[in-house]
């Protein structure tokens, strides 16, 4: 397996968990604040969204954040955003799923296209603490889904569900 491919991997992976734990959680809680502290699901799934445009489009492939989505969804749900209780403050739920689906997918397809010296060069303009080139920005992208699907594994159990197997 190439190095790409094992990127492209991780980031299906986490994304085939992520679905998995949010299959059975019924849409009339998704905007539910589980507990103190813990975004509601429709916040996790729109963070994943945002964070995905910031460390693979705007890093890997130089483009603007409005180039892949409204401002608005920066501000909803990136980095430093609060999660709100409610829907009122936030798109519709089939907007933020088909927006997870849609920037999840186009990602995937861009760097399926990247050469292994792509993968060296520096993502983004900003030092970041985790990685320094592409390569690993799209492997913190998969880390950083798979910390969130964690947070979803919870709150699946605060809404009584049963672990996943």
């Amino acid at each position: 397996m190439t190095r790409l491919e094992l990127l492209i991997d991780r980031l299906q992976t986490a994304r085939k968990w992520t679905k998995s734990l949010l299959a059975d959680i019924e849409e009339d809680r998704w905007f539910e604040m589980p507990a103190a502290g813990v975004g509601h699901v429709a916040w996790q799934v729109g963070h994943l969204a945002a964070s995905q445009i910031v460390l693979i489009h705007v890093r890997c492939f130089d483009m603007a954040y409005t180039d892949v989505a409204p401002d608005a969804i920066r501000t909803s749900f990136g980095r430093g955003s609060t999660p709100v209780a409610g829907p009122a403050a936030y798109p519709p739920l089939t907007e933020i799923r088909s927006l997870f689906d849609r920037i999840h997918d186009d990602a995937v397809r861009r760097i399926g296209g990247m050469t292994d010296c792509e993968l060296d060069e520096r993502a983004g303009q900003e030092p970041h603490p985790l990685f320094s080139d592409k390569a690993g920005a799209i492997g913190t992208a998969a880390l950083h889904e798979t910390f969130h699907a964690g947070q979803l594994a919870m709150i699946r159990r605060i809404f009584g569900k049963a672990p996943l197997r």
